[in-house]
């Protein structure tokens, strides 16, 4: 979550694109509000790629979490609220709600398993991610002929790749949505190893492998800055992540160890450190985060000044280690585009 920061803040930090919260947004503000004021992007005066996930991921952590707070079924999402219980998302629903948010990109319902789920249960969110794809390829194309939108001003739909770690599913379930028939698709589900904490770059790049090159393909939650710039040589065109924004709340800023020169560099881990601002070795530095990053943080303020914002908690501290932090994945992303 951006968190801090306005539109000026990630257009100054050459953020492309963003990813909005289908079900936060269908509850606060409300559709009706989104659609008074023409959308999304007009109601935050965001001019960039605007992607509305499914809303799905929000609720199955919240039953995956707690079997007591709803549950799933083939139909939708059903969650507790008290002593009663309340559908909140079917694919029907999600795809209304994304078409009221009025982004550009619009994401299937999907359903994913913890990275531990035994075989039946993979299966099973395999057989309901293609059931639900097909359920909001229906419902988006009765939208697109009910306002007579047309390749020029429809929004992109994408459907989600899952599988767990099984290949064989992870290729139906690729092979299923394929059939359907999408704009892309995205890299859905857990492949973080248990030990190094770090995602199977070989899964990522199998399921690359799986979505055809004329198709969008949209690698979602990923992930680390070395983890992109390898999934970039799979194929994958998209990445939205939730790391360099929380880690800036939390003190852990990007840097690159030296400046990359070519592709070589930016392949290699090791081009790739952190800062821990809140550390007393910085207390009286006077140096920037980076010697390597124009970002608006490092043109004005110094590590110093940053480690006594977090300090005295001071809210300002979110804001500038957040810009530095989206600027480095950004910065990111221009060298992979130079350095093909």
């Amino acid at each position: 979550m951006v968190k801090s920061l306005d539109s000026q803040d990630l257009e100054n930090a050459r953020v492309e694109g963003v990813v909005v919260n289908t079900f936060h947004l269908a509850s606060d503000p409300g559709t009706t509000v989104l659609k008074k004021f023409g959308g999304i992007k007009n109601f935050m005066k965001f001019d960039g790629l605007v992607t509305s996930d499914s809303g799905g991921w929000q609720v199955f952590s919240l039953i995956h979490r707690n079997k007591t707070a709803g549950s799933i079924t083939d139909k939708g999402v059903r969650f507790t609220i008290g002593t009663k219980k309340k559908e909140v998302f079917t694919p029907e629903k999600s795809i209304q709600a994304q078409f009221a948010i009025g982004g550009d990109l619009i994401i299937c319902l999907d359903d994913f398993t913890p990275p531990d789920a035994p075989f039946e249960k993979i299966k099973g969110s395999v057989d309901r991610t293609v059931l639900w794809a097909k359920k909001s390829k229906i419902e988006y194309q009765k939208y697109i002929q009910k306002h007579d939108l047309n390749d020029e001003n429809r929004p992109l739909i994408l459907a989600v790749v899952q599988g767990g770690w099984d290949r064989k599913l992870r290729k139906e379930c690729a092979e299923k949505l394929v059939e359907i028939g999408f704009d892309g698709y995205g890299f859905g589900g857990y492949v973080i190893d248990d030990e190094t904490k770090k995602m199977d770059l070989n899964v990522s790049k199998y399921i690359a492998e799986l979505i055809p090159n004329d198709k969008l393909k949209f690698a979602l939650g990923v992930g680390s800055p070395y983890e992109i710039a390898m999934c970039r040589q799979f194929g994958w065109d998209i990445f939205d992540c939730t790391l360099p924004t929380r880690d800036a709340r939390h003190k852990r800023l990007y840097i690159f160890d030296h400046e990359p020169k070519g592709l070589k560099d930016l392949l290699d881990p090791k081009l790739y450190g952190f800062i821990y601002i809140g550390r007393e070795v910085y207390r009286r530095n006077e140096k920037p985060i980076s010697k390597f990053c124009d970002c608006f943080t490092c043109q004005n303020y110094s590590l110093g000044y940053l480690n006594h914002l977090f300090e005295i908690e001071d809210s300002s501290a979110f804001r500038l280690a957040t810009i530095h932090n989206l600027r480095h994945y950004t910065k990111l992303i221009e060298y992979l585009k130079i350095f093909k």
